[in-house]
């Protein structure tokens, strides 16, 4: 090979490798997610199942270790997508950062508050109480949380004032993994968590944990309220539609899987989760209650509506700035679930 001619081939590879193909930048999709939990459910059913494979996608989904994280991922570049709690979504959009909020995945709260058992028991504080008195149980004690300045902590925070306590009454620390908030609670390390299935059924069945707040016995007057979301960064939605389409029909996808077909969908997404963690076997028993336990919060429709989103930012306290025409754009999902966009 002549000297010209290598330098010709070497150029060539740099170009390769500096200017990736439109094409193969759209087909290829990095989703950070918060916690890697039940709130993922779809997109890791269409993960496992081959739903975005199908449609000419590579999908990575990825535990960025809270929302924030996550968040700042997609911020930054380094994913595409994330799938994370609406208040960590608005976040970087209060100071200008042009997010978009592209569907929702989890309406309602599937965060439930779990304390250790030996406390519950000597508080004398009943399954039927009021939120109020679950509330104050909760003061002075160490809760562990996936974000303290996200969904979860905000949670805990919301129980707390229920109660007509502060944000400083109790102790609210961040562990952003589910082992590691199981692990400090069984060993007393903490003395409650906020969490989503199979986390708390874990602690329930291991005998070391016990339920305090169930968001749909607890907390009935919420209504239809965004919970778990889709964001991109404005650019990227406008740059990648094709890229991003497809990614929302294997969501779609799989959400009606969910609906239809609830044995198939549970073996799935356990599936996924097996092989998430490595090889991480859930107690049949746990799996069953679990996924008992989250159905009822995965959304109806992918499309996010704006009695959803209002109720979201109520209670979340995301600023009136934030709007609903301003963050969210249901172009994309309502094209999948044949609805009207926004």
């Amino acid at each position: 090979m002549g000297k010209v001619t290598r330098l010709f081939f070497a150029a060539a590879l740099v170009l390769e490798f500096a200017q990736p193909s439109l094409a193969r930048a759209a087909d290829r999709l990095q989703v950070a997610t918060s916690d890697g939990g039940s709130s993922v459910a779809a997109a890791a059913i269409a993960y496992q199942l081959g739903y975005f494979r199908d449609l000419g996608l590579e999908v990575t989904l990825f535990n960025a270790g809270g929302g924030n994280n996550a968040v700042s991922t997609v911020v930054g570049g380094d994913a595409q997508l994330g799938i994370v709690g609406i208040r960590n979504a608005s976040k970087p959009v209060e100071k200008g950062q042009p997010l978009k909020l592209i569907g929702t995945d989890t309406q309602g709260f599937s965060q439930y508050i779990v304390v250790r058992a030996d406390l519950l028991a000597k508080s004398g504080v009943l399954s039927d109480a009021p939120l109020n008195e679950k509330g104050a149980l909760l003061r002075g004690l160490k809760i562990a949380v996936n974000d303290v300045g996200g969904s979860s902590g905000e949670f805990a925070r919301y129980v707390l004032h229920a109660a007509g306590f502060g944000d400083h009454d109790a102790t609210i620390v961040n562990i952003n993994s589910a082992a590691a908030r199981l692990s400090a609670l069984k060993t007393a390390r903490i003395d409650a968590i906020v969490a989503t299935p199979p986390e708390p059924e874990v602690a329930l069945v291991g005998g070391y944990g016990a339920l305090l707040v169930d968001p749909v016995r607890d907390l009935p007057g919420l209504g239809k309220i965004s919970s778990t979301v889709e964001i991109v960064r404005a650019d990227y939605l406008e740059r990648n539609r094709p890229a991003l389409q497809r990614y929302f029909t294997a969501l779609e996808r799989a959400r009606r899987l969910i609906k239809t077909n609830l044995d198939l969908a549970k073996t799935t997404y356990y599936a996924f989760a097996r092989n998430d963690s490595k090889g991480g076997e859930l107690d049949p028993k746990v799996a069953d209650l679990a996924w008992r336990n989250v159905l009822p919060f995965f959304s109806d429709t992918l499309v996010t509506s704006a009695e959803q989103y209002e109720n979201a930012r109520k209670f979340f306290k995301i600023p009136e700035t934030v709007s609903y025409g301003l963050f969210v754009d249901n172009s994309l999902a309502g094209r999948v679930s044949g609805e009207n966009a926004n």
